[in-house]
């Protein structure tokens, strides 16, 4: 077994070897979940089993060869320029593929990786080389004011990020990836739309879906639910989830494209639908807050009228999964539960 001499974790304030950060006694349960994925990592077992996060559908387990997971991290560590002593932060929950290869890349990599508890509103941020975390995590750091000293990269994945704007001093990327592919295959800067390829991943697509080669994680022909614009094998620009898409009156309505419409204006929403006798389905959008019915008809006002929601649904917040992601299920069920309540556009 590697001995990871050169990984340092930092918790509360104290640096701590591998096997010293394992013998922290009456820890918290987020740290002690960091503990376990460490433990198995670093076990004789050859594999690693991960829940999907159930963003769209139900949780699956998802089983990974250790060697996929440290060519997946090797990557992402020579992407960022990663170098032993350098440094990064873990606010990510570690039991899911995000947070998990966080703790590989810090191990194999020799990283000095700052444990922080996985909540949505961290208080401090340590100004770190690396930060993985989701939109949400991102902007409520922002409002709260921890990045004020931040001047590393940050990669955001796990949801769509059509509402964050650059911000000067941080280099903002995005990911894509999933459970199945461990962590992501292919980033962006955060001021591009064009996904590029990690090194020995190429891209093909079938019926417009996504289908993801990468031999070095053990892939061939994985196809995704996820539409794209393809440009070459190397590239693409994302459009939006097959399985999110509603089917009204004949014509398919990708929620995440009418979604960042409102985005760009500041507003919380999620596009859903409901079923209805005339069209199959009527969309619903779902937005958080006190936000007027006048307000969100103004938006509408760019969007075409075939594409336009047929009806409104406020939400005090927005429901989220652990892993940061959007729960689209618990939000239909929201809707069902809510059809009193909801105001026709």
């Amino acid at each position: 077994m590697a001995s990871f001499e050169q990984t340092i974790f930092v918790y509360e304030q104290r640096k701590y070897s591998l096997q010293e950060i394992l013998a922290v006694k009456s820890a918290p349960d987020w740290l002690q979940t960091v503990q376990n994925q460490i433990v198995e990592f670093i076990s004789p077992r050859n594999e690693m089993e991960f829940q999907t996060s159930g963003s769209t559908g139900l949780p699956k387990t998802i089983v990974h060869q250790k060697t996929v997971l440290e060519a997946s991290a090797k990557r992402t560590l020579d992407y960022f320029s990663l170098k032993p002593g350098a440094s990064a932060a873990l606010i990510l929950p570690a039991q899911f593929i995000g947070g998990s290869m966080m703790l590989v890349r810090a191990l194999i990599g020799g990283l000095t990786l700052h444990l922080l508890p996985p909540k949505l509103t961290a208080e401090e941020i340590p100004n770190v080389d690396f930060l993985p975390c989701t939109p949400a995590q991102f902007k409520a750091a922002l409002q709260n004011d921890a990045l004020r000293d931040f001047s590393g990269a940050i990669l955001l994945g796990g949801a769509p990020v059509s509402d964050i704007a650059p911000v000067d001093g941080i280099n903002l990327y995005v990911g894509y990836g999933m459970t199945e592919t461990a962590s992501h295959v292919a980033l962006r800067s955060l001021s591009e739309k064009v996904y590029s390829a990690v090194d020995g991943v190429q891209f093909t697509t079938r019926e417009g879906a996504l289908v993801i080669d990468a031999p070095h994680l053990g892939i061939k022909g994985l196809q995704t639910n996820d539409l794209v614009h393809l440009i070459d094998a190397r590239s693409f620009e994302f459009i939006g989830r097959l399985d999110d898409v509603i089917n009204s009156g004949g014509l398919k309505i990708h929620p995440v494209v009418l979604e960042s419409h409102f985005h760009s204006n500041g507003l919380g929403v999620c596009v859903s639908s409901i079923a209805d006798e005339v069209y199959g389905e009527a969309v619903v959008i779902v937005v958080e807050g006190g936000v007027s019915q006048s307000s969100v008809k103004k938006l509408l006002k760019d969007v075409p009228r075939n594409q336009q929601p047929k009806f409104m649904l406020s939400a005090d917040k927005l429901p989220f999964l652990e892993s940061g992601k959007l729960d689209r299920n618990e939000v239909r069920r929201l809707i069902q539960e809510s059809q009193h309540r909801l105001f026709p556009l």
